[in-house]
This record gives structure tokens, sequence and C-alpha cells, in this order.
């Protein structure tokens, strides 16, 4: 199975912040990105879009405004 490390970039910036890992289900709802892990925790992440999902990396990119 396929399961993400997830990080947020600030909108410009180069940097990015690891936020959650195992990750096995992105989804948006009422404008926030819900991260759920391989345990069915949820994550949920504000005002980000999914700027890239790389499955030979393993790592979700996510951008906030």
């Amino acid at each position: 199975m396929c399961e993400f490390t997830v990080y947020v970039q600030e909108n410009g910036s180069a940097a990015r912040k690891e936020v959650a890992k195992n990750i096995v289900v992105a989804r948006r709802r009422e404008g926030k990105i819900l991260l759920m892990d391989a345990f069915g925790l949820t994550t949920p992440i504000e005002n980000a879009i999914i700027d890239e999902a790389n499955t030979f990396t393993q790592e979700m990119i996510l951008k906030t405004a």
C-alpha cells in the first residue's frame, strides 16, 4: 500500500514543513484538506490545496495561501 508523508509549503516559499505521515486518504471537505492515516486518525489542514502527490517518493505537497 502507498502511504504518503505530507508536507505543507507556504505559497512562494521553498521551505516545507512535515505535517503528517502514513497518509492513505486525502480529501477536501468544507474548505479543508482532511488527511487520514493508516490507523484512521484524521489531520485537518486549513486553507490548503494539493500541489503534488508523488507515489515514487511517497510524498504529498500541500500549498497554503
